[in-house]
């Protein structure tokens, strides 16, 4: 092969320019297959499942998934109620055909294989992958992809002529139609999952178009910084953990593509904030078996196999310890990408004691977070995490300053996540506009009304009013943290400060500092829960759930009682949230008042926590 050397400038900021600035040399192309395998891969994997009781169970579920699609006709194409999507069918897709691929590579057997290459000349036989949606396109072309380099020499030469050609017409002619290709620009999980399809494409057909393939993988990466920027500085990944476990995912799937067709991560894995993000993942998910399900995300936590690159990058078990203890507890995942378990996990050590060391995490950027967690081996363990933010970023909440509180086994303050994307399409919601007045925050689940958070006259939150995270503190005796909520509030107070601080028993209060203006408000203080609740005084509910009581009491100069609020006025259409309520305390706030409103968690009934006050000149450090 003559050499070709792709030199890649970014038109990305100068702090990103030097990591990813890289020669590719196609000279060093692997032959198939290139994708994510390297050599010895497959023996090791063997190997893994011989040593580890988690890799058998995770290899026996990817064959018994295999033997299931035998059996099934294959995808078709199908667009969602909302009439705009065939995600789900490149996603089913993906699975059938990376599953299908796995089983061959590791048992010999050539059913895997003749059905795999049945589901991928179906879908060669689709009209188009649907582009006006290019995740869509995305998905499915790396389906393709992985199918046609895993299995390219039991595929016959027809075969791959027809896959190959319906991924350089269906998938990688697709992304030259600029309306649909938006995705290039864009600062979110599209630029991740798209642009790691069309890698996928490229490389996996170099050989049918190398010119054309080797510039679009440099379009591609020169495109993917603009997506890595959310994860400075400290790996936050600003759409929360189930948008993390998808553009993340194809994040690395993209970089160990590079990494085992081309011997070269691009730079990417030189990023200091994206290789943290793993972390996040870790701290994200709480003991009770819930993740931080802030924005659009459901509350299930399950083994994520994308971590399993980033523990094998650093030598790291320990970012893969909560995942583990799913497998063990028979929490499968049923993700398309669970092969890459196998292939990530087989190169790690697991014999060692990997118990991450530290016990709080915080993250800046544009969703500040704060987690604390007492330990890693119990379900009654502590859990408490808060964010700032704001609500103008992608799949955002109205949330800023929302928090969720878990204390011996329950978690007394929740967060509602996602809601059926194409049930409020279908029905007319504007619901990807995040402007101030959009119909978006008009959903119960989205909008201020839900969320643990403080409003004021029942007013909607500034939607570009960035909350910040302005200190921290831990120690044995004491955690805190305090936010400035102020910008949230734009034009309706002058000042807030929101302070959560747990004791040496982990008990939690809640202080907010706030600045009246001019006109006099009233504080709306509120969290929703699952548990039954009672007022017991005007300054004190009693929360029970799973055997266990805690009590919220109110301390503020200002006159206020405590309320539970009536269910919320749902649309017809939206999902309700059955058991739910939202309980708190209402203060009056008088013009030009300055005051604290603070709100302790306890299970003590008469005697609460006593804070200092806040220190808004100079900080602890």
């Amino acid at each position: 092969m003559k050499k070709f050397l792709i030199t890649i400038a970014f038109i990305v900021t100068s702090a990103f320019a030097p990591a990813f600035c890289q020669s590719l040399d196609y000279d060093k192309l692997a032959p198939h297959p290139r994708l994510l395998l390297r050599s010895g891969d497959i023996e090791a994997m063997k190997k893994f499942c011989q040593e580890s009781a988690n890799a058998r169970k995770v290899h026996d579920k990817i064959i018994a998934d295999a033997e299931s699609f035998l059996l099934k006709e294959p995808v078709v194409f199908q667009k969602d109620e909302s009439n705009k999507r065939i995600l789900l069918v490149s996603r089913e897709a993906l699975k059938r055909i990376f599953y299908l691929s796995y089983a061959y590579k590791m048992t010999d057997d050539n059913r895997y294989a003749a059905r795999a290459e049945k589901e991928m000349l179906a879908v060669s036989d689709f009209h188009s992958w649907n582009p006006s949606h290019f995740l869509d396109v995305g998905e499915m072309t790396m389906a393709l992809a992985i199918g046609y380099d895993w299995l390219y020499d039991y595929l016959s030469r027809h075969s791959r002529s027809i896959i190959g050609t319906a991924i350089y017409e269906k998938g990688l002619k697709a992304q030259e139609n600029e309306k649909h290709a938006w995705f290039y620009t864009a600062s979110n999980n599209w630029n991740q999952v798209c642009n790691a399809g069309m890698i996928y494409g490229a490389l996996a057909t170099m050989e049918r178009s190398p010119e054309y393939n080797k510039a679009l993988i440099a379009k591609c990466l020169e495109s993917n910084p603009i997506a890595q920027k959310c994860y400075d500085p400290d790996g936050a990944y600003p759409e929360g953990y189930g948008y993390w476990d998808y553009g993340t995912g194809f994040e690395v799937m993209l970089v160990a593509a590079l990494q085992s067709a081309l011997g070269t991560d691009a730079g990417i894995a030189s990023q200091e904030s994206f290789m943290r993000s793993a972390e996040f993942m870790t701290y994200m998910e709480a003991p009770t078996g819930k993740n931080y399900n802030y924005a659009d995300s459901g509350s299930g936590v399950h083994c994520t196999p994308s971590k399993y690159w980033f523990a094998r990058q650093r030598g790291d078990a320990s970012l893969v310890v909560t995942d583990e203890m799913h497998i063990a507890g028979g929490k499968l995942p049923n993700d398309r990408l669970l092969p890459i378990y196998m292939i990530f996990g087989s190169a790690l050590d697991f014999k060692s004691n990997i118990l991450p060391k530290n016990k709080v995490w915080v993250g800046a950027g544009e969703v500040p977070l704060y987690i604390y967690r007492s330990g890693w081996q119990s379900n009654e363990d502590t859990y408490f995490a808060i964010k700032g933010g704001h609500a103008y970023t992608n799949h955002a909440h109205m949330d800023a300053g929302s928090f969720i509180y878990e204390w011996s086994g329950v978690r007394w303050s929740v967060d509602l996540g996602s809601h059926s994307y194409s049930i409020l399409e279908k029905e007319g919601i504007d619901l990807w506009n995040r402007k101030q007045n959009s119909e978006r925050w008009t959903v119960f689940r989205l909008g201020q009304h839900s969320h643990g958070v403080l409003t004021f006259n029942e007013r909607p939150h500034n939607v570009e009013g960035i909350a910040t995270i302005v200190d921290s503190h831990s120690s044995a005796r004491e955690k805190w943290v305090e936010l400035d909520l102020t910008p949230t509030f734009k034009g309706q107070v002058v000042e807030v400060r929101r302070r959560a601080e747990l004791d040496k028993n982990d008990y939690l209060t809640i202080t907010d500092h706030v600045v009246v203006g001019d006109t006099a408000t009233n504080a709306e203080w509120k969290i929703a829960t699952n548990a039954e609740a009672e007022i017991v005084t005007p300054t004190m509910i009693k929360l029970e759930q799973d055997g266990k009581t805690i009590y919220l009491k109110l301390k503020t100069k200002a006159s206020g009682e405590a309320k539970i609020w009536p269910e919320h006025k749902y649309y017809d259409f939206e999902s309700r949230d059955n058991n739910l309520r939202r309980v708190g305390f209402v203060v009056q706030l008088k013009a030009g008042q300055t005051v604290d409103i603070e709100v302790s968690f306890s299970p003590n009934k008469s005697k609460g926590l006593t804070l200092p006050k806040l220190n808004l000149g100079k900080r602890n450090k």
